[in-house]
This record gives C-alpha cells, sequence and structure tokens, in this order.
C-alpha cells in the first residue's frame, strides 16, 4: 500500500480554477483515507494576491511553493513562461530529493509530464499521469502550432515516453481514452477512466425561493441560463451573447456569467454595446457561496472548442449536474459532453457558432416547462449514479493503493 505520494500540479488550493479544487479535494480526501500527500505546487497566478507561504498544511496536506514566474497567465509567453520555470522548479526538488515515494503528476503544464518521466529514469520513482487534456492535440487544434511540424513531432514523441514508463494512465473520458490508447506502445501501461466530479453534498438543487443568491440578483421567477467559471480565450461564449440580443425582449430569462477570464472583458463590451439588460456579469464567487451561485441557474452552458473532441472535457459538466441543471453544450457530436447528453437526456446539444440552434433550444425549454424540469431531474440522476465525488476517489485511492 502506497502510504505516501506527492502531486505535482502547477494549480492548487486556493486558486479558482477547476483544477485546483479538484486536486485539492482529492488530495484532502486521500489523506482521510490513510495516505500522506505532499503537493508540489507554484503560487498563485489566478488573480492578484500577495505570495503565500513556500509552505503549509492544508487539512493535513502538506503543500509546497517552488518557485514560478508569475506573468499574466491571459497571454501565451506569461503561460509558457509560468509553466517552464515551474517544470524546472519541480525537475531540480525531484532530483535532489532522498524520497522516493511516488507521484501522481497532473498534465498542467502539460509538459509536467516530462519531469516525471525524467525523474523515473535517474531516480526510479514511480508515478501515475493523469491527462486533463491531450496535448499537442490542443495546441495544433487551436492554432498554435503545425502537426506536420518539428514541434508537434517532439511534443508526440516525448508524451509517448511519459506514457510509456507511467505505472498507470488516467484519462478523463472513453473517448480519451481511445486517442491515448492509440499512443501508448507499452502493452503493459494501463489507461484508466475516472471522470471529473463534483461534491454532491456540497452542491444540492434548491429552489430560487430558498437560495438567497437568487434572491439578491433578482433570479426568482426567471430562467436563467448559466456560465460559471473560466471564460477562456477559447470558449464559445460569443454565440450565447448574440442569442441573448436576439432574445432579449423576454423579460423572464436572463444570461448570467459568473467568473474570469481571457475573454471576459470583450463579452462584457459586447453585450454593453447591444445594450443588453437580459445579460448579468458576476465575478468569481467564493467557494461557500458555490451551492447558491450554482442553483441560481436552470440551464447550464458547456463549450469546447470546435475539433478539441476527445482531448478534454469540461469539468464544470459535473457541478451543473450536481446542481440538477439541464445543460445547453455548444460541443461537437463526437464529445464526451455529447454522449452524456445523450444517453442520459440531460440537455441539448448545438454546433459551436449555431446563434440559431441555442435561440431555438432556449424557445423549447421556456414553452415546455416541463421538458427543462425533466431534464433537470435527470442531470442530477445522471450525477448521482456515475460522477460523485466518492466514486471518483474510490478509483484514484485504488490505484494509488498498487504503487
Amino acid at each position: 500500500m502506497a502510504k505516501r505520494v506527492f502531486f505535482l500540479t502547477q494549480f492548487f488550493h486556493p486558486e479558482p480554477a477547476a483544477t485546483a479544487q479538484l486536486l485539492t479535494e482529492l488530495a484532502v480526501e486521500l489523506v482521510k483515507r490513510g495516505i500522506e500527500v505532499t503537493v508540489y505546487t507554484s503560487q498563485p497566478t489566478y488573480y492578484e494576491r500577495q505570495r503565500l507561504p513556500r509552505q503549509e498544511e492544508f487539512h493535513g496536506v502538506r503543500i509546497v511553493r517552488l518557485f514560478s514566474t508569475r506573468f499574466n497567465k491571459k497571454k501565451l509567453f506569461g503561460r509558457l513562461a509560468n509553466g517552464i520555470t515551474f517544470c524546472l522548479a519541480v525537475l531540480l526538488r525531484l532530483l535532489t530529493a532522498s524520497d522516493g515515494a511516488p507521484l501522481l503528476i497532473v498534465s498542467a503544464p502539460p509538459f509536467l509530464g516530462w519531469v516525471g518521466w525524467l525523474v523515473s529514469l535517474v531516480r526510479r520513482r514511480k508515478y501515475v499521469f493523469l491527462i486533463h487534456d491531450v496535448y499537442p492535440d490542443v495546441a495544433i487544434q487551436l492554432g498554435y502550432m503545425k502537426k506536420s511540424g518539428i514541434t508537434a513531432r517532439i511534443w508526440e514523441m516525448l508524451n509517448r515516453r511519459v506514457y510509456d514508463h507511467a505505472s498507470t494512465v488516467i484519462v478523463l473520458g472513453e473517448r480519451m481514452r481511445q486517442v491515448v490508447e492509440q499512443r501508448i506502445e507499452n502493452s503493459a501501461t494501463p489507461v484508466e477512466v475516472i471522470h471529473n466530479w463534483a461534491d454532491g453534498q456540497f452542491i444540492v438543487p434548491r429552489s430560487k425561493e430558498e437560495n438567497w443568491f437568487a434572491q439578491k440578483y433578482g433570479l426568482v421567477g426567471k430562467t436563467v441560463v448559466l456560465y460559471s467559471g473560466n471564460m477562456g480565450l477559447f470558449h464559445d461564449l460569443e454565440t450565447i451573447i448574440e442569442a441573448a440580443d436576439r432574445l432579449q425582449g423576454l423579460e423572464d430569462l436572463v444570461f448570467l456569467f459568473i467568473g474570469g477570464g481571457g475573454k471576459k472583458e470583450k463579452l462584457v463590451q459586447m453585450a454593453k454595446q447591444r445594450g443588453l439588460k437580459n445579460v448579468k456579469f458576476l465575478p468569481y464567487q467564493p467557494r461557500d457561496h458555490l451551492p447558491y451561485s450554482l442553483t441560481a441557474g436552470d440551464i447550464g452552458v458547456v463549450t469546447l472548442e470546435r475539433g478539441v473532441e476527445g482531448f478534454c472535457v469540461p469539468s464544470k459538466l459535473y457541478s451543473y449536474l450536481a446542481a440538477g441543471q439541464a445543460i445547453l453544450a455548444l460541443v461537437g457530436k463526437d464529445s464526451e459532453v455529447a454522449d452524456i447528453i445523450e444517453k442520459f437526456e440531460c440537455g441539448i446539444r448545438i454546433d459551436q457558432g449555431d446563434i440559431e440552434g441555442v435561440v431555438n433550444a432556449l424557445a423549447r425549454w421556456r414553452n415546455d416547462l416541463s421538458l427543462l424540469e425533466r431534464m433537470k431531474r435527470n442531470a442530477r440522476n445522471c450525477f448521482e449514479q456515475h460522477f460523485t465525488k466518492d466514486q471518483a476517489i474510490a478509483r484514484y485511492h485504488e490505484i494509488l493503493k498498487r504503487l
């Protein structure tokens, strides 16, 4: 049994990013199950604040914050510099450490797995590799590099080494597993699917009449289309704003954006230029507000950039399901999100950029509230059957025990 494990991740408590919150919950729950967890992470970069202590304990988890740059993560240079300096700091720490406990390595930043592979060669440390996004495929689809270019080819070669030397590779969905399995040459390396999750006891469906957040922001009696989280540069949220423009005459329909990110200012300006009174923007909410902010919505928006199906799974999907929201998904039909929606009848999938499709979906729900309520119930039932925190943590615990 693995009595100790080290997490390697750029993002951890108290960052608001979904990756940080999920890994924090995972670490805390593993400690409760008898595994000592130490986390090598960086100083927060998601929002301005003073540097946190280099070492501290959080609910039994030992956090070690290593040096890395803190450039603006909205810029490509900033993200690269922050990620590279963090990886170098982790590599130096692991190569000089006397501890040989196994590692859980998260693909954040996406080249952190290379550190684990090098350390396994030099120090013989075992590692589990958790893939949140499949690179370089995502970068290729987003236009950052060419598939036939030397950088992409080298990246793919190094990733194959990471996969082949891992004790286990963990992915977030069946379609991602199909992609990764094709690239593993070592038949002894298992690829396990463990979906991300939400805390179903923390986030519970509740009526707006009993929700102080909904009351505070005038959402009671409204049908609320909610996007909560990072408004990233490659999330198709402009389509939602355009749909809100076409529907602004409907006083009972509200579009609520909660969070931040590189695209937020653009969305704010779009709404302002169009004079949209049915669109509200709020900042990231404290964690103890989430049971109320997430349940203030009726319809949760999930987006994926065209072409990245099979390479990533939006983690906000699980929070929406836990909150009992119908899903409005701007994703390709060959995606994990589309599969879940079709199987459990908990939402409507629309192609990216299809403004008319969004308008029609919202009209369908608005004109048939019984359909909306049924999909909301299906969402929570789907969550309870497949995506609870306990189910996911148990799988991680089982894998780490084998190391």
